[in-house]
C-alpha cells in the first residue's frame, strides 16, 4: 500500500475539518481526557489461508466507524503520555474466494506517547506512537461448494499504531482534536473449516482512519490577579505659576491571557496616569508591550505589538500628543517574572508606560 499518498489525502481532509477553528490550543501541564470517533478510509485483513485452489489472501475492509477514549498526562516539555481504549468494526468486502463476505471486530488497549509542536499556538500539531494489545474477532465465509470454507476466531495479539494530527483551542480547557491513525495487529489465530479437514491459520489486520474528537484539560489556567490602579499623589501647586517639576511617571497595564483589549482595571490605571500628567509639561512617552511564554515567539511578538498599540491609542484619545509617544514590542524576551517556556504568567502579560516631563 502506498502510504505516502494516503497520508497526504488524510491530512488534507483533516485540515478541512478544522478550517473554522480560530481559538488557541491549550498548553496547560497536567491530566487530560479525550474521546474521538474515526472513519476508516482504508484497511485490509490477510486471512492467510491457501488450501488447494482456494487462496483467500488480502481482503478489503469496508468503510465504517471506530471509537477511542484516552486518559493522559501532559508534561511541560511538550510530551504527552496516555492510555487508550479503542474499538473498530468493519465488514469484509465479498471477493471471488469469499463470496459471502464477513466482518472483523478489533478491541484495543494502547499506551501512546505524543509530542506537541507550537504548544499554546493557534494551531498545535502533534505526532504520536502507540503499542499495546488488540483482541481480533473475525469471521468470513465461502458458500460455494464443494467444499465450503469458513474462518472464525478470536485472539489477542500485539498491536501498534502511528498517529499525526493537530489541536485547535475551543476554550481555556477544551481542544478540538483532528487526526489520522494507522493501526496494525498481526498473527491473530482463527479456525478454518474446510469440509472435514479443519485447521488453524493466522491473520494480519491493518486499519487506517481519520479521527475527530474533544480533549479536556482537567487543570484550568490560573486566574489573573486583581490589579489595583496605582495610588496617585495629588499635584503640588507651583509657586508664582511656575511649571510644576514632575518626576518621571511609570505605570503598568495588565492583560488577560491571549488578549490585547483593555479591561476596566486597565482603563482606570490609564485614566489616573493621564490625569496626573495633565498637571505637568509632558516631554515624551515610551510604551512597551510584553507577553508571557505560553505561545510561540512569533505569535507573542505580534501580540505584544497589539498590546502596545492599544495603550498608545488610549493615551492619544485622552489628550497625549501622538508625536510624543514611542511604541515598542518585546514579545516574551523581557519577562517581569522568569518562567520556563509555555507558562501562562499573569505578571508577564503587560504593557509598561514611562512618561517623562520637561
Amino acid at each position: 500500500m502506498k502510504m505516502s499518498s494516503k497520508l497526504k489525502r488524510a491530512l488534507a481532509l483533516a485540515a478541512l475539518l478544522a478550517a473554522g477553528g480560530t481559538g488557541v490550543a491549550n498548553a496547560t501541564e497536567g491530566w487530560y481526557g479525550r474521546g474521538d470517533v474515526g472513519w476508516s478510509f482504508d484497511g485490509e485483513i490477510d486471512l492467510g489461508t491457501d488450501t488447494g485452489a482456494y487462496n483467500w489472501g488480502d481482503s478489503v475492509l469496508e468503510h465504517d466507524w471506530s471509537q477511542h477514549l484516552g486518559l493522559g498526562y501532559a508534561f511541560s516539555n511538550g510530551f504527552r503520555l496516555e492510555g487508550e481504549l479503542g474499538h473498530r468494526f468493519n465488514q469484509i468486502e465479498p471477493t471471488g474466494a469469499i463470496d459471502a463476505g464477513g466482518d472483523v471486530h478489533a478491541w484495543s488497549a494502547m499506551a501512546n506517547l505524543f509530542y506537541d509542536f507550537n504548544r499554546g499556538g493557534a494551531l498545535e500539531p502533534y505526532i504520536g506512537i502507540g503499542v499495546g494489545a488488540a483482541r481480533i474477532n473475525q469471521g468470513a465465509n465461502d458458500h460455494v461448494p464443494p467444499p465450503t470454507f469458513s474462518v472464525d476466531g478470536e485472539d489477542t495479539v500485539l498491536a501498534y499504531q502511528g498517529l499525526v494530527g493537530f489541536a485547535v483551542g475551543l476554550g481555556e480547557q477544551w481542544d478540538l482534536d483532528v487526526g489520522y491513525r494507522y493501526f496494525v495487529a498481526d498473527s491473530a489465530e482463527a479456525d478454518v473449516t474446510h469440509g472435514a479437514s479443519p485447521f488453524t491459520t493466522e491473520s494480519d489486520y491493518e486499519h487506517q482512519a481519520l479521527t475527530v474528537g474533544l480533549r479536556y484539560q482537567f487543570a484550568a489556567p490560573a486566574a489573573p490577579p486583581v490589579v489595583q490602579p496605582p495610588v496617585v499623589q495629588p499635584p503640588v501647586q507651583p509657586p508664582v505659576q511656575q511649571p510644576v517639576a514632575c518626576p518621571t511617571s511609570e505605570f503598568v497595564v495588565y492583560f488577560e491571557w491571549d488578549r490585547s483589549n483593555l479591561n476596566q482595571a486597565a482603563l482606570e490605571t490609564i485614566d489616573a496616569a493621564v490625569n496626573r500628567a495633565r498637571q505637568c509639561n509632558v516631554g515624551g512617552v515610551v510604551v512597551v508591550g510584553h507577553t508571557d511564554t505560553s505561545g510561540s515567539p512569533t505569535y507573542n511578538q505580534g501580540l505584544s505589538e497589539r498590546r502596545a498599540s492599544v495603550v498608545r491609542d488610549a493615551l492619544v484619545a485622552r489628550g497625549i500628543a501622538a508625536g510624543s509617544i514611542q511604541s515598542q514590542a518585546r514579545g516574551e524576551s523581557d519577562l517581569a517574572r522568569a518562567t520556563r517556556d509555555g507558562v501562562r504568567e499573569p505578571l508577564n502579560r503587560r504593557t509598561a508606560v514611562t512618561i517623562s516631563f520637561r
